[in-house]
This record gives C-alpha cells, sequence and structure tokens, in this order.
C-alpha cells in the first residue's frame, strides 16, 4: 500500500508543479510609476453634509462612501441625523427637496432631486446608533 500511496504523491506534486510554472509563466509583475499616485483629497465637515438637491444616485453613494465614519449626515428639528445606511425608492415624490415623509413606525424618506431616500439605519445627535424602526418608536416630529 505504500508504493501506491508514494506514487500518488509524487503524481500529485508533479501536477502541482506543472500548474505552478503554468502560473509564473503567464505572470507579469505588477508596475506603478510613482508620479501617477495621488492621495485621496482630505475629508472636511462640509463634505460629509447631505445635499437633498442632488440626485438620488450622488446622495446614496456619498452616504455609503463616506460610512461609518466619519458619517454623511443631515439635520432635523435643529438636530445632526447621522446617516450609516440607506436605500434608493423609486417611487417619485411631490415633495421638495429636503422634505421627509414617514409613517412614524416603519419608514424615513427623505426627498432628493429626481426620487427618494429610505433610511435603514441612522445616529441622531446625543444617541446611540439605530435602526429606522427603533428610532422612529422614540422619536416624535
Amino acid at each position: 500500500e505504500l508504493p501506491d500511496a508514494s506514487k500518488e504523491s509524487a503524481d500529485t506534486n508533479s501536477r502541482l508543479t506543472t500548474h505552478h510554472s503554468r502560473l509564473t509563466t503567464h505572470a507579469s509583475p505588477l508596475t506603478t510609476h510613482g508620479s501617477h499616485l495621488k492621495h485621496a483629497p482630505k475629508i472636511f465637515t462640509e463634505t460629509c453634509i447631505i445635499n437633498w438637491n442632488k440626485k438620488v444616485d450622488e446622495v446614496y453613494n456619498l452616504i455609503r462612501g463616506l460610512a461609518p465614519y466619519p458619517g454623511a449626515f443631515t439635520f432635523i428639528d435643529d438636530k445632526k441625523l447621522k446617516i450609516y445606511k440607506a436605500e434608493k425608492v423609486k417611487t417619485a415624490s411631490p415633495s421638495l427637496a429636503g422634505q421627509f415623509a414617514t409613517d412614524n413606525k416603519t419608514y424615513l424618506h427623505f426627498t432628493c432631486s429626481n426620487g427618494q431616500i429610505s433610511i435603514l439605519e441612522l445616529q441622531l445627535e446625543g444617541k446611540k446608533r439605530m435602526l429606522i424602526k427603533d428610532f422612529l418608536r422614540g422619536y416624535r416630529f
């Protein structure tokens, strides 16, 4: 039984060596030119404020790009409201950009220039991060 096991081991080793040699012959080293590299721009507080007059895709990408830190935010009743997770709503809204709609139980939608953003996870100034249902259970507009 040992001779068969050593034959299988030798066969496996041979296949791995062949596979490795194919990978290394087709691989080319990654070269970067230092003069083309740029640092990411610094993120200021003003950058994190949500402009509801922008399109839904822009607002959605801002929220995703700044989560979890530093976090995109807006103001509601003069309190900072950080938004960590949101989704696009396909229905159009007759409301003006920046206005919101809620059923006070399950959803909070902010109107953008061409649609709405549904907030899923947020943090009100001085409170902990929470899901929208938990927020609406305790907050009254």
